[in-house]
């Protein structure tokens, strides 16, 4: 069974993959109806609330997009 969630936007995503990537979870999402849209998310843990957040800045975008990317890379088996 495959976890899902409907974001902000309304739109129900499949979890895909989650990363931990400079001691910050990430989130790996694909739309269940498109699996080609995507989007990642941040965890964060405030009052012992865990919720997902967009990322802050295109510097973190590129951060996340390209680790996600090496690790789908060198990890093709695990997202089948």
């Amino acid at each position: 069974m495959i976890d899902t969630i409907v974001l902000d936007d309304g739109v129900e995503y499949a979890i895909v993959k989650e990363l931990k990537i400079n001691n910050i979870e990430y989130t790996l999402f694909a739309n269940t109806n498109n699996p080609e849209d995507i989007c990642f998310r941040k965890t964060i843990i405030e009052n012992n609330e865990e919720y997902y957040t967009g990322l802050d800045s295109d510097t973190e975008v590129d951060l996340v997009m390209n680790k996600f990317a090496k690790y789908i890379l060198e990890n093709p088996d695990e997202l089948k």
